[in-house]
């Protein structure tokens, strides 16, 4: 069972895998009820792209770093495990390519846009708390992809539209 959530779509947290896990954590309703109810002080770099799920994208020559937000990372809670696709698979716009489990959730990961994957963050399988949560947007970065369609580059939000919209989840 899935539950929509404005921050990422999430799922409950699967006990099996994270043993770290107890039934006293938040639910993922709760989780982004407390968020909601805070304001919003996240970074956001100016020269990134961003969605409303909480992704962001550095273009360089035709190939889409992704990774999620500061704003994602700190509802999130500490990063525990992440699950990532396949070098060569391919991706929509606004298709799941994987999964980051905290302490708190399991949420999905968006492709702002569509392409192959080219290169997977393999430290993540290792560090995935350590970098996604003290460094969203560098270390952390998720997947690389090489974009099939730049025009969907348009549907993305600045650094300014994404803040504004982050603030208004708040309200």
């Amino acid at each position: 069972m899935r539950r929509t959530a404005t921050l990422l779509k999430t799922r409950p947290v699967s006990h099996q895998r994270l043993s770290t896990a107890s039934a006293g954590l938040l639910k993922p309703s709760s989780a982004w009820a407390f968020l909601a109810s805070r304001s919003y002080s996240s970074n956001v770099p100016t020269d990134l792209k961003y969605t409303k799920s909480h992704e962001w994208v550095r273009m360089t020559n035709g190939v889409a770093t992704i990774g999620i937000t500061d704003h994602a990372q700190e509802a999130l809670g500490e990063v525990v495990f992440v699950d990532l696709p396949e070098t060569g698979a391919t991706y929509g716009q606004k298709e799941s390519f994987g999964a980051v489990e905290s302490v708190k959730t399991v949420s999905d990961i968006y492709a702002p846009v569509g392409g192959e994957v080219v290169e997977v963050n393999a430290d993540l399988k290792d560090k995935g708390s350590v970098n996604i949560n003290s460094d969203p947007y560098g270390n952390g970065w998720m997947v690389k992809l090489k974009v099939s369609n730049q025009a969907e580059l348009n549907d993305l939000l600045d650094a300014k539209a994404y803040e504004e919209h982050c603030a208004s989840e708040a309200h």
